[in-house]
């Protein structure tokens, strides 16, 4: 592993050179591949959420000062690693720190995104089969109706009226018909109740991945707490507004008043997590007060987002 270097990210912000990659549940590891300019935050299971985003610092740091725009950070947690990072693992044999099922998932999607390379590859066959073919034979085929025998339709286009297979209602079926529908309504076709079937699953899907999206920022800014001498006043979680309450729950503003609102007396706070903003708080200072040495360990600077829109040349 000569082209890679493996650190332990401490409590005190501090890193530790690692001689071999080990992945345990209570660690936080940051890996450099300085052949593919990635840098790799890994979060164990076990870990505080303190400890992963004082690695998240360490991080941002060590990659400012050492390594420079170039190198690429990614990060993921137990459990959740990426189809990248076991890519990462294989190149050095280390695949099988990972577990079954997440190396099951994504050798199934570099399965996939080999074969799209493939057809990509390819895709240029067709226009030398369609070369010889003059314009004048191209407009032809062009306005010509298709030709379908009926007997090679797939039945449920037949089923749906296609040309050359419409059935021919007789007068018992229409009266038939009549009378069920104004009993019970007109009909809905069946490829109206499976889109709807379909419609209704998505929505049901992405309340749910919402759902637990808030869950998790909640639980992140419960652990996280509030550097001493600030309060929470306001937090921005999607595009939601909350407060917090004295029992420590959070309320959900209904209808925010509508306007364009600026804050001088306030400090805004955002958190992000695996690529994701997980909120932006409003806190609010008390006279006199500034962060902690403990908070200072977690604390970076708005000009570290900033700097990911930089490309450094050279």
């Amino acid at each position: 592993m000569k082209y890679m270097k493996v650190l332990e990210v401490n409590e005190d912000g501090s890193l530790t050179e690692l001689p071999d990659l080990q992945l345990k549940p209570e660690s936080v590891i940051i890996i450099v591949d300085e052949v593919d300019k990635r840098m790799w935050l890994w979060k164990g299971q076990n870990c505080q959420i303190r400890k992963k985003f004082i690695g998240s610092r360490a991080l941002s740091d060590l990659r400012k000062k050492e390594y420079g725009f170039a190198y690429i950070p990614q990060t993921c947690d137990q459990g959740e690693e990426t189809a990248e990072f076991v890519a990462m693992l294989q190149k050095i044999g280390k695949e099988d720190l990972v577990s079954s099922e997440v190396l099951r998932k994504a050798k199934e999607l570099m399965e996939r995104q080999s074969r799209i390379n493939v057809f990509d590859e390819v895709e240029e066959e067709p226009h030398k089969l369609t070369a010889s073919i003059s314009d004048e034979e191209v407009a032809r085929i062009k306005d010509r109706p298709a030709q379908v025998p009926t007997s090679q339709l797939p039945a449920k286009m037949a089923k749906m009226g296609a040309p050359g297979n419409r059935p021919t209602p007789s007068i018992l079926s229409a009266l038939d018909a009549l009378e069920e529908e104004g009993e019970q309504g007109p009909p809905i076709p069946k490829t109206k109740q499976v889109s709807q079937e379909v419609e209704i699953s998505t929505k049901r899907a992405m309340q749910e991945q919402a759902d637990d999206l808030l869950k998790k920022s909640f639980e992140i800014l419960k652990d996280l707490g509030v550097p001493k001498g600030f309060y929470r006043d306001l937090i921005i979680i999607g595009t939601n507004v909350y407060t917090e309450s004295y029992d420590g729950s959070f309320e959900e503003l209904d209808e925010p008043p509508e306007g364009v609102f600026f804050s001088r007396s306030h400090v805004p706070r955002m958190i992000c997590e695996n690529g994701i903003v997980r909120a932006i708080e409003f806190l609010k200072p008390e006279e006199g007060a500034e962060l902690s040495e403990e908070d200072e360990k977690i604390a970076q600077d708005i000009e570290d987002i900033l700097s990911m829109f930089e490309i450094d040349i050279g």
